[in-house]
């Protein structure tokens, strides 16, 4: 049997997940990062995209709004404005936040937070690209 050691994926709304697991892989701003038991202490911010998760019934697949991820040899916590199994991805929900994105950011309106309206279609983009890739609703 492989080492495993507690994953909790937090969202503020709730814990969204909390079990042992064998591996994590995060999308972290620097790239993908894989995460085994016995893992070096370890801050890191997280960008949109896949969470892949492995444990002994097999292979699950997350997406994330991106947040942090604090590691130390036993467990995992992943901080996430959002995350959500990719099975259950609304397509067409997620292409119009999409063009809903790109619209304030292509507006002239002063008012218009484009941060934050980069940080929606970074998320959109992630969500679409997942759903197409595992075959979400």
């Amino acid at each position: 049997m492989a080492k495993t050691f507690l994953l909790e994926i937090v969202t503020p709304e709730q814990v969204l997940l909390s079990r042992p697991v064998e591996s994590l892989v995060v999308p972290a701003a620097e790239g993908y990062l894989g995460i085994l038991a016995g893992h070096a202490p370890l801050l890191c911010v997280l960008q949109p995209g896949e969470i892949t998760i492995r444990d002994e019934k097999g292979t699950s697949h997350y997406c994330t709004s991106g947040g942090f991820l604090e590691a130390t040899p036993a467990k995992v916590n992943v901080l996430t404005e959002s995350a959500e199994p990719i099975e259950k991805i609304d397509l067409p929900r997620a292409e119009e936040a999409r063009e809903r994105a790109l619209k304030r950011i292509g507006s002239g309106e002063p008012e218009v937070d484009r941060e934050r309206a980069r940080a929606a279609l970074a998320r959109a983009d992630a969500r679409i690209r997942l759903a197409k890739k595992r075959g979400g609703a």
